[in-house]
């Protein structure tokens, strides 16, 4: 017989459904959401919702407008009564959980996500690093994205029974489907932007500071002149649109199309950039994950990650991609040069190699066998 599981999370987003469609699998489970969309970007979520295998459900506004006092969750576990609760972060919604455990069900196992980066994780503010202290201390697990990460918590917490890894990755077989599926979109993007022939350098992302794009200009208009057909794609949209245009102007890459800002794009459109791209650039120097990592390797996009993204547990060196330190130009730079130097310019558009050097399921698999682990042994 399954478990019964309640899932507490702040909004549905591409990188995620798949996971929660899993846990719907492998649980008798209810998914509860905070917010509508996604607080720092908007996705399209009728399309969203079309992939879940189960009803979302959402819940009322925080008290007297904090976002995370959501009182309602008691009630829902009251009615539920879960065998085990997951919820996202350190925050009050999950003191709440621990309060409805600590008056009504000592048996109840919670478990938290958190998507922090090395970096993030040993800098905490003084508020995350006391509910950070609490969840370790009573939660029955805490799932970290990135390996590294993992290590770091087992040393710092002094145990290792309660900590499980699973990273922010898309089942393959669905991804690439709809990589597939977009390639007539992906011929006429290739045609509307003349990018056959030329060597495709992609990023996709919001435009703002953190994703450190005026560095990653400077890297790509440092080998300018040594590839001649290199193209340097930036997709996405944000308070930086207009700045890195100019930016971009100023270093003369504008006029002759070396840099191409085409906007955001969803569904379709995007898949179909992820197909003519055939490098991708992830330069930020403060990131959690970095979701888009994990889609670049299953579209075949040779990836250079920045080395405070948690996603950078997804390279191997050398393999499907490298990983450069996003303050030092000269790094990226030179392995920027690297992999232009072996980049055959775009011709023939299709679903390229997948480089991802682990799948989903194998990835799934061991989470939850792991889970199940920590769910008897508490």
């Amino acid at each position: 017989m399954k478990k019964k599981l309640v899932v507490f999370h702040p909004a549905i987003a591409p990188y995620r459904v798949d996971f929660f469609n899993s846990l719907d699998e492998e649980f008798d489970a209810t998914f509860y959401f905070e917010f509508g969309d996604v607080l720092e970007q908007s996705f399209t979520q009728d399309r969203l919702r079309e992939r879940l295998r189960f009803t979302p459900r959402f819940l009322a506004p925080g008290l007297f407008g904090i976002k995370n006092l959501r009182t309602q969750v008691l009630s829902i576990l009251w009615k539920e009564k879960p065998d085990i609760v997951f919820c996202s972060e350190y925050n009050l919604l999950g003191i709440l959980l621990l309060i409805y455990k600590f008056l009504f069900d000592w048996k109840l196992r919670i478990l938290t996500i958190c998507d922090d980066s090395r970096d993030i994780a040993a800098s905490p503010g003084w508020v995350k690093r006391i509910t950070r202290a609490i969840a370790v201390r009573f939660y029955s697990g805490i799932i970290l994205t990135n390996d590294e990460v993992m290590t770091w918590y087992k040393a710092h917490f002094h145990t290792e029974g309660k900590f499980l890894f699973f990273p922010i990755i898309q089942e393959d077989e669905g991804f690439r489907r709809s990589l597939k599926d977009a390639l007539p979109v992906s011929d006429t993007f290739a045609e509307r932007f003349h990018l056959r022939g030329k060597q495709v350098v992609l990023f996709v992302g919001r435009l703002i500071g953190i994703k450190n794009l005026f560095f990653l200009i400077d890297a790509f208009a440092a080998l300018a002149d040594k590839y001649p057909k290199a193209v340097l794609l930036l997709v996405g949209d944000g308070e930086q649109c207009f700045m890195l245009d100019e930016h971009a102007d100023h270093k003369g890459l504008i006029d002759n199309e070396r840099v191409l800002c085409v906007g955001k794009k969803e569904g379709r459109d995007l898949y179909a950039c992820y197909n003519v791209g055939q490098m991708f650039v992830l330069p930020s120097y403060y990131e959690r994950f970095g979701a888009v990592v994990n889609e670049a390797l299953l579209a075949g996009c040779y990836t250079l990650c920045s080395s405070v993204a948690g996603a950078a547990c997804l390279i191997e060196p050398g393999k499907n991609g490298d990983i450069f330190d996003p303050h030092r130009l000269d790094e990226l730079v030179e392995k920027l040069d690297s992999a232009l130097a072996k980049c055959v310019p775009l011709e023939e558009i299709k679903v390229k190699e997948n480089r991802m050097e682990r799948g989903y399921e194998e990835y799934m698999r061991e989470f939850l066998d792991k889970c199940h682990r920590v769910i008897e042994s508490r």
